[in-house]
Protein backbone atom coordinates (compact mmCIF):
# COMPACT_ATOMS: atom_id res chain seq x y z
CA UNK A 1 0.00 0.00 0.00
CA UNK A 2 1.16 3.64 -0.79
CA UNK A 3 2.54 5.28 2.14
CA UNK A 4 2.38 9.04 0.68
CA UNK A 5 -1.30 9.19 1.23
CA UNK A 6 -1.79 8.41 -2.55
CA UNK A 7 -5.58 6.41 -3.62
CA UNK A 8 -5.08 3.31 -2.14
CA UNK A 9 -9.77 3.19 -1.89
CA UNK A 10 -12.35 3.77 -4.16
CA UNK A 11 -15.19 4.55 -2.00
CA UNK A 12 -18.35 3.68 -4.79
CA UNK A 13 -21.67 3.32 -3.60
CA UNK A 14 -23.55 1.76 -6.82
CA UNK A 15 -23.13 -1.90 -6.09
CA UNK A 16 -23.31 -3.45 -9.99
CA UNK A 17 -26.45 -5.61 -8.91
CA UNK A 18 -28.03 -2.18 -7.19
CA UNK A 19 -27.65 -1.25 -3.65
CA UNK A 20 -29.51 -3.93 -1.47
CA UNK A 21 -27.38 -6.37 -3.33
CA UNK A 22 -30.50 -8.11 -5.74
CA UNK A 23 -30.48 -9.53 -8.80
CA UNK A 24 -32.60 -6.83 -10.59
CA UNK A 25 -31.44 -5.16 -13.59
CA UNK A 26 -31.59 -1.33 -15.56
CA UNK A 27 -32.56 -0.43 -18.90
CA UNK A 28 -32.63 3.53 -19.43
CA UNK A 29 -35.43 5.46 -19.13
CA UNK A 30 -37.57 6.74 -22.94
CA UNK A 31 -36.95 9.99 -24.00
CA UNK A 32 -39.92 11.19 -21.62
CA UNK A 33 -39.57 9.10 -18.65
CA UNK A 34 -40.90 6.30 -20.12
CA UNK A 35 -40.64 2.44 -19.26
CA UNK A 36 -42.06 -0.89 -20.17
CA UNK A 37 -43.04 -4.09 -18.06
CA UNK A 38 -44.48 -2.06 -15.25
CA UNK A 39 -41.16 -0.33 -14.51
CA UNK A 40 -40.87 3.24 -13.48
CA UNK A 41 -38.13 5.83 -14.06
CA UNK A 42 -35.80 6.37 -11.26
CA UNK A 43 -32.74 8.66 -12.00
CA UNK A 44 -32.96 7.83 -15.83
CA UNK A 45 -33.15 3.82 -15.46
CA UNK A 46 -35.88 1.99 -15.32
CA UNK A 47 -36.88 -0.29 -12.08
CA UNK A 48 -39.32 -2.25 -11.00
CA UNK A 49 -41.18 -0.25 -8.27
CA UNK A 50 -40.44 -1.16 -4.55
CA UNK A 51 -40.74 -3.79 -2.96
CA UNK A 52 -40.87 -4.48 0.69
CA UNK A 53 -38.35 -6.52 2.33
CA UNK A 54 -37.28 -7.34 5.97
CA UNK A 55 -35.76 -4.58 7.85
CA UNK A 56 -32.28 -5.63 9.03
CA UNK A 57 -33.01 -4.74 12.88
CA UNK A 58 -36.09 -6.81 12.91
CA UNK A 59 -38.74 -4.18 12.64
CA UNK A 60 -41.17 -3.81 9.87
CA UNK A 61 -41.08 -4.12 5.99
CA UNK A 62 -38.93 -1.37 4.56
CA UNK A 63 -38.71 -0.43 0.41
CA UNK A 64 -35.75 -1.20 -1.72
CA UNK A 65 -34.56 1.82 -3.73
CA UNK A 66 -33.34 0.94 -6.72
CA UNK A 67 -30.65 2.28 -8.28
CA UNK A 68 -28.22 4.12 -5.30
CA UNK A 69 -26.91 7.15 -6.08
CA UNK A 70 -23.19 7.85 -6.12
CA UNK A 71 -21.09 8.58 -3.09
CA UNK A 72 -18.45 11.02 -4.65
CA UNK A 73 -16.72 10.75 -0.72
CA UNK A 74 -12.90 9.26 -1.06
CA UNK A 75 -10.65 7.86 1.47
CA UNK A 76 -6.94 7.68 1.64
CA UNK A 77 -5.13 5.19 3.66
CA UNK A 78 -2.11 7.10 5.44
CA UNK A 79 0.42 6.37 7.41
CA UNK A 80 0.21 7.21 11.50
CA UNK A 81 1.66 9.71 12.63
CA UNK A 82 5.36 9.88 13.75
CA UNK A 83 6.96 11.03 16.83
CA UNK A 84 10.77 10.63 16.79
CA UNK A 85 13.04 10.95 20.33
CA UNK A 86 16.74 11.42 19.40
CA UNK A 87 19.50 11.57 22.01
CA UNK A 88 22.99 12.67 20.93
CA UNK A 89 26.21 12.08 23.04
CA UNK A 90 27.96 14.88 23.96
CA UNK A 91 31.17 13.82 25.52
CA UNK A 92 34.53 14.75 24.49
CA UNK A 93 35.01 12.67 21.82
CA UNK A 94 31.76 13.29 19.60
CA UNK A 95 32.69 16.83 18.50
CA UNK A 96 32.99 16.09 14.77
CA UNK A 97 29.72 13.77 15.07
CA UNK A 98 27.37 16.85 16.40
CA UNK A 99 28.65 18.67 13.49
CA UNK A 100 27.38 15.66 11.23
CA UNK A 101 23.90 15.72 12.95
CA UNK A 102 24.07 20.10 12.88
CA UNK A 103 24.52 19.48 9.12
CA UNK A 104 22.50 17.01 8.19
CA UNK A 105 19.26 16.49 10.57
CA UNK A 106 17.16 19.09 8.31
CA UNK A 107 17.46 16.99 5.29
CA UNK A 108 16.27 14.41 7.52
CA UNK A 109 13.32 16.27 8.51
CA UNK A 110 12.57 17.32 4.68
CA UNK A 111 12.67 13.72 3.81
CA UNK A 112 10.14 12.88 6.07
CA UNK A 113 8.29 15.74 5.55
CA UNK A 114 8.37 15.39 1.59
CA UNK A 115 6.92 12.29 2.27
CA UNK A 116 3.49 13.35 3.88
CA UNK A 117 4.20 11.96 7.24
CA UNK A 118 3.06 13.72 9.98
CA UNK A 119 6.31 14.08 12.41
CA UNK A 120 7.60 15.79 15.34
CA UNK A 121 11.27 15.51 16.85
CA UNK A 122 12.21 15.21 20.71
CA UNK A 123 16.37 15.94 21.11
CA UNK A 124 18.29 15.69 23.79
CA UNK A 125 21.37 17.02 23.93
CA UNK A 126 23.53 19.81 25.07
CA UNK A 127 22.88 23.10 22.69
CA UNK A 128 25.92 25.10 22.41
CA UNK A 129 29.78 24.25 22.25
CA UNK A 130 31.20 22.00 19.80
CA UNK A 131 29.67 18.84 20.96
CA UNK A 132 26.40 20.50 21.10
CA UNK A 133 23.18 20.31 18.75
CA UNK A 134 21.52 23.84 18.25
CA UNK A 135 19.17 22.62 15.66
CA UNK A 136 19.39 25.34 12.70
CA UNK A 137 16.49 26.75 10.66
CA UNK A 138 13.55 25.39 9.47
CA UNK A 139 13.34 22.29 11.77
CA UNK A 140 14.89 24.61 15.02
CA UNK A 141 14.88 28.29 15.45
CA UNK A 142 18.80 27.81 15.15
CA UNK A 143 20.86 30.44 18.06
CA UNK A 144 20.67 31.93 20.44
CA UNK A 145 17.44 30.09 21.79
CA UNK A 146 17.79 26.68 20.19
CA UNK A 147 14.07 25.89 20.52
CA UNK A 148 11.85 24.54 17.59
CA UNK A 149 11.34 26.15 14.09
CA UNK A 150 8.29 28.21 12.93
CA UNK A 151 6.26 24.59 12.30
CA UNK A 152 6.34 23.64 16.15
CA UNK A 153 7.56 20.06 14.91
CA UNK A 154 10.66 20.27 17.46
CA UNK A 155 10.98 20.10 21.33
CA UNK A 156 14.76 20.75 22.12
CA UNK A 157 15.64 19.06 25.63
CA UNK A 158 18.73 21.20 26.55
CA UNK A 159 20.82 18.79 28.78
CA UNK A 160 24.07 16.71 28.04
CA UNK A 161 24.35 13.66 27.28
CA UNK A 162 27.13 11.84 28.70
CA UNK A 163 28.62 9.03 26.57
CA UNK A 164 26.64 5.84 28.52
CA UNK A 165 23.81 7.25 29.32
CA UNK A 166 21.56 7.98 26.52
CA UNK A 167 18.62 6.15 27.31
CA UNK A 168 18.49 7.19 31.26
CA UNK A 169 18.07 10.51 30.13
CA UNK A 170 15.38 9.65 27.81
CA UNK A 171 13.54 8.13 30.31
CA UNK A 172 14.49 10.59 33.24
CA UNK A 173 13.34 13.38 30.86
CA UNK A 174 9.98 12.08 29.98
CA UNK A 175 7.63 14.07 32.21
CA UNK A 176 9.26 17.15 29.94
CA UNK A 177 8.38 15.61 26.16
CA UNK A 178 5.77 13.18 27.51
CA UNK A 179 2.68 16.15 26.10
CA UNK A 180 4.83 16.90 23.19
CA UNK A 181 3.90 13.35 22.37
CA UNK A 182 1.16 11.83 20.79
CA UNK A 183 -0.46 8.50 22.30
CA UNK A 184 -2.10 7.62 18.38
CA UNK A 185 1.64 8.17 16.84
CA UNK A 186 4.23 5.69 16.00
CA UNK A 187 7.56 6.28 18.14
CA UNK A 188 10.94 6.35 16.49
CA UNK A 189 14.08 6.29 18.43
CA UNK A 190 17.57 7.55 17.39
CA UNK A 191 20.56 6.80 19.76
CA UNK A 192 23.91 8.61 18.55
CA UNK A 193 26.83 7.44 20.47
CA UNK A 194 30.70 6.05 20.23
CA UNK A 195 29.98 4.12 23.38
CA UNK A 196 28.24 0.88 25.13
CA UNK A 197 24.83 1.96 27.19
CA UNK A 198 25.78 1.97 31.06
CA UNK A 199 22.55 1.09 32.78
CA UNK A 200 20.57 -0.09 30.70
CA UNK A 201 20.37 -3.46 28.86
CA UNK A 202 18.57 -3.80 25.25
CA UNK A 203 15.91 -5.82 27.17
CA UNK A 204 15.43 -3.50 30.32
CA UNK A 205 15.18 -0.30 27.94
CA UNK A 206 12.08 -2.06 26.39
CA UNK A 207 10.61 -2.59 29.31
CA UNK A 208 11.50 0.50 30.91
CA UNK A 209 9.74 2.47 27.84
CA UNK A 210 6.82 -0.06 28.04
CA UNK A 211 6.54 1.26 32.18
CA UNK A 212 5.73 4.47 30.92
CA UNK A 213 2.25 6.06 31.27
CA UNK A 214 -0.06 6.51 29.21
CA UNK A 215 -0.09 2.81 28.68
CA UNK A 216 0.75 1.87 25.43
CA UNK A 217 2.53 5.36 24.46
CA UNK A 218 5.40 2.77 23.07
CA UNK A 219 3.31 0.22 21.87
CA UNK A 220 4.72 0.96 18.33
CA UNK A 221 8.46 1.81 18.32
CA UNK A 222 11.31 1.47 16.14
CA UNK A 223 14.32 2.13 17.02
CA UNK A 224 17.78 3.64 14.84
CA UNK A 225 20.80 3.72 15.87
CA UNK A 226 24.36 5.39 14.77
CA UNK A 227 26.84 3.91 16.66
CA UNK A 228 30.27 2.12 17.05
CA UNK A 229 30.22 -1.29 15.81
CA UNK A 230 33.00 -3.63 13.44
CA UNK A 231 31.15 -6.66 11.83
CA UNK A 232 27.58 -6.49 10.80
CA UNK A 233 26.50 -9.26 12.77
CA UNK A 234 26.31 -9.68 16.62
CA UNK A 235 29.02 -11.94 16.81
CA UNK A 236 31.23 -9.34 15.34
CA UNK A 237 30.00 -6.45 16.34
CA UNK A 238 32.94 -5.88 19.09
CA UNK A 239 35.25 -8.28 16.83
CA UNK A 240 38.10 -5.84 15.30
CA UNK A 241 39.14 -7.94 13.09
CA UNK A 242 35.74 -7.79 11.49
CA UNK A 243 36.08 -3.97 10.30
CA UNK A 244 37.38 -0.79 10.63
CA UNK A 245 35.81 1.87 13.34
CA UNK A 246 38.40 3.85 14.96
CA UNK A 247 36.62 6.27 16.27
CA UNK A 248 34.38 4.14 18.60
CA UNK A 249 34.64 4.08 22.15
CA UNK A 250 33.08 1.20 23.14
CA UNK A 251 30.33 -0.45 20.53
CA UNK A 252 27.05 0.24 21.10
CA UNK A 253 25.83 -3.49 21.19
CA UNK A 254 22.92 -2.70 23.01
CA UNK A 255 21.51 -0.02 20.45
CA UNK A 256 22.34 -2.23 17.60
CA UNK A 257 19.80 -5.57 19.20
CA UNK A 258 17.01 -1.92 19.74
CA UNK A 259 17.45 -1.18 16.21
CA UNK A 260 17.94 -5.17 15.09
CA UNK A 261 15.01 -5.91 17.02
CA UNK A 262 17.41 -8.30 18.53
CA UNK A 263 17.00 -9.59 22.77
CA UNK A 264 19.66 -9.69 25.38
CA UNK A 265 20.68 -13.18 24.03
CA UNK A 266 20.19 -11.66 20.17
CA UNK A 267 17.04 -13.79 19.78
CA UNK A 268 14.63 -11.97 17.32
CA UNK A 269 11.54 -10.44 19.01
CA UNK A 270 8.38 -11.21 17.48
CA UNK A 271 6.52 -8.48 16.09
CA UNK A 272 9.41 -5.89 15.83
CA UNK A 273 9.75 -3.27 13.24
CA UNK A 274 13.50 -3.46 12.88
CA UNK A 275 15.21 0.50 12.21
CA UNK A 276 18.16 1.30 10.46
CA UNK A 277 21.92 1.76 11.91
CA UNK A 278 25.06 3.97 11.13
CA UNK A 279 28.48 3.30 11.89
CA UNK A 280 29.25 6.41 14.24
CA UNK A 281 33.33 6.61 12.35
CA UNK A 282 31.66 7.41 9.10
CA UNK A 283 33.22 10.19 7.91
CA UNK A 284 29.92 11.86 6.08
CA UNK A 285 26.23 10.89 7.51
CA UNK A 286 24.56 12.19 4.45
CA UNK A 287 23.49 8.60 3.45
CA UNK A 288 23.03 7.49 6.81
CA UNK A 289 20.58 10.05 8.11
CA UNK A 290 18.64 9.20 4.20
CA UNK A 291 18.68 5.79 4.85
CA UNK A 292 17.06 6.45 8.73
CA UNK A 293 14.42 8.96 7.75
CA UNK A 294 13.05 6.22 4.75
CA UNK A 295 13.11 3.37 7.39
CA UNK A 296 11.07 5.69 9.42
CA UNK A 297 8.65 6.27 6.78
CA UNK A 298 8.46 2.61 5.74
CA UNK A 299 8.35 1.23 8.74
CA UNK A 300 5.40 3.61 9.99
CA UNK A 301 2.33 1.57 9.56
CA UNK A 302 -0.67 2.49 7.58
CA UNK A 303 -3.89 1.96 9.27
CA UNK A 304 -6.00 -1.03 7.88
CA UNK A 305 -9.24 0.73 9.77
CA UNK A 306 -11.43 3.07 7.15
CA UNK A 307 -14.41 5.06 8.58
CA UNK A 308 -18.22 4.15 6.46
CA UNK A 309 -18.86 7.61 4.76
CA UNK A 310 -22.09 9.23 5.09
CA UNK A 311 -25.42 8.01 2.64
CA UNK A 312 -26.46 10.61 0.43
CA UNK A 313 -29.57 12.61 1.57
CA UNK A 314 -32.30 11.23 2.19
CA UNK A 315 -30.93 7.57 2.16
CA UNK A 316 -29.32 5.21 5.04
CA UNK A 317 -26.12 2.53 4.38
CA UNK A 318 -27.24 -0.93 4.13
CA UNK A 319 -24.66 -2.69 5.84
CA UNK A 320 -25.51 -5.81 4.64
CA UNK A 321 -24.70 -5.09 1.06
CA UNK A 322 -21.26 -3.74 1.74
CA UNK A 323 -18.41 -5.02 -0.72
CA UNK A 324 -14.55 -4.80 -0.07
CA UNK A 325 -12.87 -5.63 -3.04
CA UNK A 326 -8.72 -6.09 -2.55
CA UNK A 327 -6.78 -5.53 -5.86
CA UNK A 328 -2.99 -6.81 -5.77
CA UNK A 329 -0.01 -5.16 -7.04
CA UNK A 330 -0.02 -8.21 -9.27
CA UNK A 331 -3.39 -7.10 -10.79
CA UNK A 332 -5.46 -10.14 -9.07
CA UNK A 333 -8.39 -9.61 -8.27
CA UNK A 334 -10.48 -10.79 -5.16
CA UNK A 335 -13.99 -10.22 -3.16
CA UNK A 336 -12.93 -10.55 0.61
CA UNK A 337 -15.45 -11.73 2.70
CA UNK A 338 -17.12 -10.29 6.10
CA UNK A 339 -15.87 -11.60 9.26
CA UNK A 340 -18.89 -11.60 12.42
CA UNK A 341 -16.13 -10.03 14.37
CA UNK A 342 -12.42 -9.17 15.13
CA UNK A 343 -12.21 -12.51 17.11
CA UNK A 344 -13.30 -14.85 14.45
CA UNK A 345 -11.37 -13.04 12.09
CA UNK A 346 -9.87 -14.81 8.53
CA UNK A 347 -6.76 -14.52 6.60
CA UNK A 348 -8.82 -12.84 3.69
CA UNK A 349 -11.60 -11.34 5.57
CA UNK A 350 -12.65 -7.91 7.13
CA UNK A 351 -14.98 -6.86 9.72
CA UNK A 352 -17.17 -4.03 11.44
CA UNK A 353 -15.64 -1.86 14.28
CA UNK A 354 -18.93 -2.51 15.76
CA UNK A 355 -21.41 -4.97 14.22
CA UNK A 356 -24.24 -3.38 16.42
CA UNK A 357 -23.56 -0.01 15.10
CA UNK A 358 -21.07 0.17 12.83
CA UNK A 359 -18.73 3.07 12.02
CA UNK A 360 -15.45 1.90 10.12
CA UNK A 361 -14.43 -1.18 8.39
CA UNK A 362 -11.21 -2.87 9.49
CA UNK A 363 -8.82 -5.46 7.80
CA UNK A 364 -8.06 -8.95 9.68
CA UNK A 365 -5.25 -8.41 11.17
CA UNK A 366 -3.04 -11.34 8.38
CA UNK A 367 -5.08 -8.98 5.59
CA UNK A 368 -3.35 -6.02 6.76
CA UNK A 369 0.21 -7.38 6.69
CA UNK A 370 -0.69 -8.14 3.10
CA UNK A 371 -1.83 -4.91 2.25
CA UNK A 372 0.36 -2.92 3.94
CA UNK A 373 3.13 -4.80 2.53
CA UNK A 374 2.25 -4.57 -1.51
CA UNK A 375 3.20 -0.89 -2.62
CA UNK A 376 0.74 -1.08 -4.91
CA UNK A 377 -2.22 -2.72 -3.92
CA UNK A 378 -5.77 -1.25 -3.99
CA UNK A 379 -9.12 -1.68 -2.14
CA UNK A 380 -12.30 -1.03 -3.46
CA UNK A 381 -15.29 -0.60 -0.85
CA UNK A 382 -18.84 -0.65 -2.58
CA UNK A 383 -21.89 0.59 -0.47
CA UNK A 384 -26.10 -0.37 -0.65
CA UNK A 385 -28.55 2.03 0.45
CA UNK A 386 -31.95 2.16 1.22
CA UNK A 387 -34.52 5.08 1.82
CA UNK A 388 -34.54 6.57 5.17
CA UNK A 389 -38.20 5.74 6.47
CA UNK A 390 -40.01 8.73 7.82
Amino acid sequence: MTRDGLAVIGMLAALASGCDGASATYEPCGAYGQCSGGRTCVDGRCTMPPTPRADLDGGGARPDAGPCRAITAESTARPVPVDIVVAIDNSGSMSEEAAQVRTNINTFASILGASGLDYRVVLISRPDGERGVCVPVPLGSGEPDCTSGPEGRLLAIHDAVGSDDAIDLVIEHYPDYRDFLRPNAAKAFLWITDDEAGTFSADAARDALAALEPDGMFARTIHNSIVGHYGETPATWADDAAGDCESLADPGETYMRLTQCLDDRNEPIADCIAGRSGRVCETDWSAIFDSIARGVIEGVPVPCEFALPDAPPGAVLDHDAIRVTYTAGDGSRRELARAPSASACAADAWHFDDAASPRAITLCSELCRTVQSDADARLDIGFGCFPALE
